[in-house]
């Protein structure tokens, strides 16, 4: 059986990126369909969204398509046992509603991927994977949240299409946070829920320091903190750093005091002093200073200085977002700013939720003090 992955040659809306090389965790959204495709044994063919395609059964989805490894494997599981065409689906849950932004204009809650197997001169049937989700939760003030519970969940079974920086800000922070299912899934998770207080805390933090992997050539101050992390290579971290629930590339330098919590930061990233950056994703060579940055995506070459970075309606309303389709309800409480390559953005900027900064784009602070000399 062959599998087939459908080009469109639509790049990645207003950031302009090829689809197929939109950084997930550092590694190109083509890589990880290739690999996932190769370990069980298979290779995938592009063709042309209008080429037909001549076979008597095979799997078929388009390039802007991410998967995990489990998914994938659940398909294989689906077709074996079928007499029909099948399109792919995930009913809506916690974790899915969490991470999976619409990428459709229809109004529905379940998830209907352009992923299908056919069979010849067999009708197309939806089929719902099923998903074991780890639940987690925060809570926020009911000012913030309404019901003050924001999920957090965990799910190693999934599929995202990427139509916006949105989709694929929350694709990444999803496949970060499965880091902790070898916790929910151990035995050390039935113990820290007997063990509650001081002791379950204890045991909680230092589980999670089990999961740091961190590379070659590293400068860590003695003081810092890093849990549940991965760590490239060359880089450097200040004096009472935080680095907790992150994937941080090469050549990255976090300053003194700086908070890095449930984010992903590319190659090159300059984090600067007593920053705060949480839930957020940046590519290669960013700069950053005086956040906090929260639940926003920064392109590469982008440049941040002291913005207020809005990631809330005074309404409560959820944020509706651009996207290759047309604005989209995002459906999320809490969404920042898509900032675009080489895009810098002064001092004192405010940038509402769900907005993004095109390409390129200079933002000047709002009030300038300009030296005139005589001549």
């Amino acid at each position: 059986m062959k599998i087939y992955r459908i080009s469109t040659g639509k790049p990645l809306f207003q950031f302009g990126d090829s689809i197929g090389n939109v950084p997930i965790l550092g590694r190109a959204l083509r890589e990880w369909q290739d690999q996932i495709a190769k370990r069980y044994g298979f290779s995938i063919i592009d063709v042309l969204e209008k080429k037909r395609v001549e076979e008597e059964e095979y799997l078929v989805f388009s390039e802007n398509l991410f998967f995990t490894d489990l998914f994938f494997k659940n398909i294989l599981k689906a077709i074996s046992s079928t007499h029909t065409s099948l399109r792919f689906c995930l009913k809506n849950n916690d974790f899915n509603s969490r991470f999976i932004l619409p990428f459709s204009l229809e109004a529905t809650k379940d998830f209907f991927f352009d992923f299908k197997f056919i069979k010849k001169n067999q009708a197309v049937e939806d089929f719902f994977i099923s998903q074991k989700v780890y639940d987690f939760e925060v809570k926020l003030p009911d000012q913030i949240v309404k019901g003050r519970s924001y999920p957090m969940n965990q799910c190693d079974c999934f599929a995202a299409h990427i139509i916006s920086p949105f989709h694929l800000l929350q694709v990444n922070i999803a496949v970060n946070l499965n880091r902790t299912i070898r916790i929910q899934k151990g035995k050390i998770n039935e113990y820290l829920k007997h063990w509650k207080g001081k002791i379950g805390t204890f045991f909680f933090y230092k589980t999670l320091k089990k999961l740091n992997q961190v590379g070659k050539n590293c400068f860590i101050h003695p003081s810092a903190i890093i849990e549940g992390s991965v760590i490239g290579d060359n880089v450097q971290i200040g004096a009472n750093a935080v680095v907790r629930l992150s994937h941080v590339g090469d050549n990255v330098s976090i300053s003194d005091n700086v908070v890095i919590a449930n984010s992903v930061l590319g190659k090159s990233t300059y984090i600067s002093n007593n920053n705060y950056i949480e839930l957020c994703m940046t590519y290669e060579e960013t700069f950053l200073i005086h956040g906090p940055y929260q639940f926003s995506i920064f392109g590469k070459n982008s440049a941040c200085f002291a913005v207020i970075n809005c990631d809330y309606r005074l309404d409560q309303q959820s944020i509706k977002i651009p996207t290759d389709i047309g604005i989209v309800d995002s459906r999320q409480p809490l969404l920042g700013i898509a900032y675009g390559h080489r895009s810098k953005t002064g001092g004192g900027s405010i940038i509402a939720a769900g907005r993004i900064v095109p390409n390129d784009y200079h933002i000047n602070p709002p009030d300038s003090i300009h030296l005139k000399f005589d001549s």
